[in-house]
């Protein structure tokens, strides 16, 4: 019986060591696929030939449109050379963005934007990808083309990777619906946008309702659900690749976002460095709260702001009773004015190059004020 009792637990726990073993494997593979994109994608934005044909496997194929339509096949050292030596480290006028990736035992697919805003238009890249002798390459790559805006400009959007409130059992999550209206209007509008979030990865969601259209649409869109799989940590945010940051809102965006010291390095340094647009929506706000100028002042001290008032709500829910809780308290303290509008509507106020939105009916307007206050 004994021996039985040490097998079974000898079992589990090589069945245990196997599957952490193949885990790390897999974010390894994961991690090496996206490097190889990433190669590819900076080779080609600043002409490094040997980073292109790193990122290439030699005997790779290239389908791409040529002149009048027609049909252009190359291999991958063949579509380095089109990048010229002589201006090597020269930003060339690509940006390159990675969208997705899927690996699925030694093979992977992975798609990325490139963006020429100087010439208006926009590559969706395609890439299969192998791993050959221990080393991740693209095999293959196509690419479709399409008119796209004159600017490339960037937004990020703050989310929250807590998943439920600070002592209870109680769910949070980012609101669905304040992600996907404002990606919406930001695309459309031709930004790129980023969704970053403390730690990185995949963040829990709220408020998912499948009976709007356009948030069925989102939903079942692979490429905008993966990048809430995959939200960029922190750590990876470079503040100067962005026009403007927009803290998106739900129960989560209460808890380990306004505490978070490089969140408010990153906000403040496109505030008042780049000269760019804070945003929030909705319980969002709690993530600007604490953001001070270099005066020592608080960034939301003395102007309007809106965000879910206290006469809206629900006492009695579990979630208040929970954990009860004020965002235009939060906006008091810190001596800003607090305005709101009618429940179930959209309200936005602006105040300089501090925009905020009452709830997730605002989104929209909230994104649209940012794009007229970037673009002035």
């Amino acid at each position: 019986m004994i021996q039985f009792l040490l097998r079974t637990v000898l079992a589990c726990c090589l069945f245990s060591i196997a599957a952490i073993g193949t885990a790390a494997t897999a974010d390894q593979d994961d991690h090496a696929v996206r490097e190889t994109v990433r190669l590819y994608m900076h080779g080609t934005s600043f002409n490094v030939q040997a980073e292109i044909n790193q990122a290439f496997h030699a005997s790779s194929r290239l389908y791409l449109d040529g002149k009048d339509g027609a049909e252009w096949e190359l291999s991958g050292p063949e579509y380095a050379k089109l990048f010229s030596q002589e201006k090597m480290a020269q930003f060339n006028g690509r940006h390159g963005r990675l969208i997705k990736v899927d690996v699925d035992g030694k093979v992977a697919t992975a798609k990325a934007e490139i963006h020429i805003p100087t010439q208006g238009v926009r590559y969706v890249d395609v890439f299969l990808l192998k791993k050959i002798a221990g080393s991740w390459k693209i095999v293959s790559k196509s690419a479709h083309r399409e008119q796209a805006a004159r600017h490339a400009r960037k937004v990020l959007l703050v989310v929250s990777n807590v998943a439920q409130y600070p002592g209870t059992k109680v769910n949070a999550g980012n609101n669905f619906p304040e992600l996907a209206y404002t990606y919406d209007a930001f695309r459309k509008a031709g930004y790129a946008v980023d969704f970053v979030s403390p730690e990185g990865g995949a963040v829990p969601l709220e408020m998912i309702v499948t009976s709007d259209e356009l948030l069925k649409k989102h939903l079942y869109d692979g490429d905008f659900m993966w990048a809430l799989g995959h939200t960029k940590p922190v750590s990876e945010i470079r503040a100067e690749e962005y026009a403007g940051i927009a803290f998106v809102g739900g129960g989560a965006a209460i808890v380990g976002i306004p505490e978070n010291q490089a969140l408010q390095d990153i906000a403040l340094r496109i505030y008042e460095q780049q000269g760019g647009v804070i945003a929030a929506i909705c319980h969002g706000t709690e993530g600007i709260k604490n953001l001070k100028l270099r005066d020592g002042t608080f960034l939301i001290q003395g102007k309007v702001l809106t965000s879910f008032p206290d006469v809206f709500l629900n006492k009695e829910s579990p979630i208040y009773k929970a954990y009860p809780f004020s965002a235009e308290g939060s906006i008091k303290r810190h001596g800003g004015i607090f305005r709101h509008g009618t429940n179930g509507k959209g309200h936005v106020e602006v105040d300089g190059r501090l925009v905020t939105g009452m709830n997730w009916e605002s989104s929209v307007g909230v994104a649209e004020s940012m794009i007229r206050l970037l673009e002035q």
